[in-house]
């Protein structure tokens, strides 16, 4: 396919937003030798505006309808600016013409490649494809290790599995959408992470505190949502490779073809082994459990006449991961003569879909029906405790969005249904339920396309186990100056807690898992979890030095209603979920700065502290393994000859450890860790014919938790804990990988 094809396509085939009526698309292009080649990074704004936004390596853009103005302004350093007259187009191709002489190289302007998105009256961290490829990012649990608003941790330390945690609370308490539905949820809550590969992403969306009704009710502490890789925005073939020192082995292949004039696809494939068993710190257990997953992909855009557009696609995925000790064989009969072993298996089928149809002659006004569907089946063990789930899933969501007289009133309303049934065996215990969900909502946007942007909205759920459900939310932006922005944020969010799939850490363990203090009959006899958040964002430009940089202040408050918790001071011997019978609260107080030191040289500097406390049995106290305060220092440099630096350095405060003074003297732990420092690094250089390579080292000064397994040399005896885990599990990890692309 020839690059103008690849450029054509890239204006056809659109992604599927709901909001895409209220957006212009383009794409911008220059001539090189008589080849049309795509232009990466022009600026593209409204005349006489502070919208803006610039275009992405295929040379394509979004841009947001404005009522302040019709004529786009298109400018590229060295070429000649042009300006069109919007009237009603929907798309709109741009080329640019170099100029023939150039005196002087001005460079406009500089942003972070992960910053907040200032169009939007919702607290969204954007992050780009530079952001995820300034670090390995082999999958999404790693594509937060340049972003201080985000946690990744271990569970336990035989399953590999991560969780992370936003604004001091667990990943359930996150909605974690592919694509604006959602994604990482129920069975998958914690192995799901490792189920999207990085170089599948596009962008990540991170929305801190509530979100939008329109995506449902489930929203506490925020949102994730993940854009894969699509027609419209994908290079013709894109490869990456990785390798590092453990024997983890990674190939991700992302395809594109134009088929005709409407339609476009996109294949993701990834395979990925370690076939290695590592025991580097000697306690006769493996580092990383041995593993490996095949994962497909296979999307299809369709661009209608007429206003109609859609996708559809399916995916399939098998994971496999086998720990424990060094000496265990999946083969061989577990008991307790035998070593102790852990294996998770996991197999997912799934459909999804788009349609949407914007109105001719109206882009404010459309309507738009998604729909996702999955099987998915999990067989797992540790040790003795056997762990088996299905889980059958249907969402579906209607969105019809328009305006109130002009586009300063806009509103989406519309309604949604979903279908959720488990079916979890623990041991000889039968976990199951089937919920029944119905959903409308009703929201409204007052933006002035000035200083003010209101989102109001409001949704009324129906679910057949545990009765109605009411969410409202309330965001506000204000702009007192042009570099100012202040953004306020309130509303509720419900979930059914998954007791057993969200905590699997615990059957790592010796522990008596006990359900106390039960509310209800359905499902684990919890009511759901219900929780209020409250959110303050003030960011400020600045210039110094003749330099831009960005200020960025959180302050959130997050308390528990109703709340099952995990109690593990009462015994270390027993792990009791129970009914919330006094406070539960989160504080959460984070500062940022971004500033481009020197020319080419960016840092970004972020301190959090974070207040986590719970009414256990034995009074309020700090949740445990939360650290109480994270500092963050990145620097990025890229130079004329394609050589890019990074450089990350964390210092992670102490965290609170469960009590076990009633163990054995061998068998204690203190009651706090220590505080520790990592540091990562990597270098890329880009090569010619589209080629990539990078190196890297993760925990360059080899730290690690000591001791990170409670009686390790007794796995099947009554002290044994592998779930008390603060720090790094394994040392210094080398990496090298590469990646080629034909755009």
């Amino acid at each position: 396919m020839s690059k103008k094809l690849l450029i054509l396509g890239g204006l056809f085939f659109l992604t599927f937003h709901f909001s895409i009526g209220q957006q212009l698309f383009g794409v911008v292009t220059t001539m090189e030798d008589e080849v049309e080649e795509p232009l990466f990074g022009a600026n593209v704004y409204w005349l006489g505006t502070t919208m803006g936004t610039t275009t992405r390596p295929n040379g394509t853009f979004f841009i947001d309808f404005t009522e302040s103005s019709k004529s786009l302004v298109v400018s590229f350093v060295g070429y000649d600016p042009d300006t069109i007259l919007i009237t009603n187009q929907e798309s709109i191709k741009v080329i640019l013409e170099q100029q023939t002489t150039l005196s002087e190289v001005v460079v406009e302007g500089w942003k972070p490649s992960s910053g907040l998105s200032y169009l939007k009256g919702i607290n969204t961290i954007e992050m780009d494809e530079d952001e995820l490829f300034k670090a390995a990012c082999c999958n999404l649990s790693e594509s937060f290790e340049t972003n201080p608003s985000v946690d990744v941790s271990f569970t336990d330390a035989v399953s590999g599995t991560r969780q992370i945690q936003m604004l001091g609370l667990s990943g359930p308490n996150i909605m974690i959408g592919i694509e604006n539905m959602p994604g990482i949820r129920g069975i998958s809550s914690n192995y799901g992470l490792s189920f999207i590969p990085g170089s599948w992403i596009n962008s990540i969306q991170v929305t801190k505190g509530v979100g939008s009704v329109v995506n449902g009710h489930e929203s506490i502490a925020g949102q994730i949502n993940v854009e894969l890789k699509k027609p419209q925005e994908s290079d013709k073939l894109f490869v990456n490779g990785y390798v590092n020192q453990s024997g983890r082995t990674e190939l991700n292949t992302v395809a594109t073809q134009r088929i005709g004039n409407k339609w476009a696809t996109t294949t993701l494939l990834h395979a990925s082994a370690r076939p290695i068993k590592v025991d580097n710190n000697d306690d006769g257990f493996l580092d990383f459990p041995k593993s490996q997953q095949l994962n497909f992909v296979n999307r299809w855009i369709y661009k209608g006449d007429r206003g109609w557009l859609g996708q559809f696609g399916v995916q399939v995925l098998t994971d496999e991961k086998i720990g424990g000790q060094e000496g265990f064989d999946k083969d061989m009969e577990r008991s307790t003569s035998n070593p102790y072993g852990v294996r998770l298996k996991n197999d997912r089928y799934e459909a999804f879909g788009k349609l949407g149809y914007v109105f001719p002659g109206k882009p404010y006004k459309s309507f738009g029906f998604q729909f996702k569907g999955y099987r998915h089946e999990l067989d797992s063990y540790y040790g003795l405790n056997d762990y088996d789930a299905n889980e059958d899933y249907f969402y579906s969501n209607f969105i019809y969005q328009s305006v109130f007289n002009n586009t300063f009133h806009k509103f989406k309303t519309g309604g949604s249904y979903t279908y959720n049934n488990y079916d979890e065996r623990l041991n000889s215990i039968n976990f199951g339920r089937t919920e029944h969900i119905v959903g409308a909502y009703f929201e409204y946007t007052y933006d002035n396309a000035d200083n003010w942007i209101v989102i109001a909205g409001s949704r009324y759920d129906y679910n057949s186990l545990f009765g109605s459900i009411f969410t409202p939310r309330l965001h506000v932006k204000y702009s007192p100056w042009d570099a100012t922005s202040i953004r306020l944020s309130a509303g509720s969010g419900t979930r059914t807690a998954n007791v057993i799939s969200e905590n699997t850490a615990v059957l790592a363990s010796s522990r008596r898992v006990l359900l106390e203090n039960l509310q209800t009959t359905d499902g684990y006899g919890f009511e759901q979890d219900k929780a209020w958040n409250f959110g303050l964002n003030i960011s400020q430009d600045f210039r110094l030095d003749y330099r831009d940089g960005v200020i960025n202040f959180d302050i959130y408050h997050t308390k528990f209603e109703n709340q099952v918790i995990l109690d593990l001071d009462r015994n270390p011997q027993e792990a009791v979920f129970t009914s919330l019978l006094g406070d539960s609260y989160s504080n959460s107080v984070q500062l940022q700065v971004d500033y481009e030191l020197i020319k080419r040289l960016s840092v970004r500097m972020a301190y959090r502290w974070l207040d986590v406390s719970i009414d256990y049995s034995n009074g309020l106290l700090q949740k445990p393994l939360i650290p109480e305060s994270r500092a963050f220092f990145n620097a990025e440099y890229k130079s004329r000859s394609n050589w890019a630096f990074d450089y990350t350095i964390q210092w992670t405060g102490r965290q609170r450890i469960p009590s076990t003074a009633s163990n054995p003297v061998e068998n204690q732990r203190p009651g706090y860790s220590e505080d520790f420092i990592l540091m990562n690094a990597q270098v890329t250089k880009n090569l010619k014919k589209n080629w990539s390579v990078y190196v890297g080292v993760e925990n360059l000064t080899d730290y690690q938790q000591k001791d990170a397994i409670i009686a390790a040399n007794d796995p099947f005896g009554a002290f044994f804990d592998s779930s008390l885990v603060w720090g790094p599990l394994f040392g210094r990890m080398a990496y090298a990988g590469f990646r080629y692309r034909i755009p």
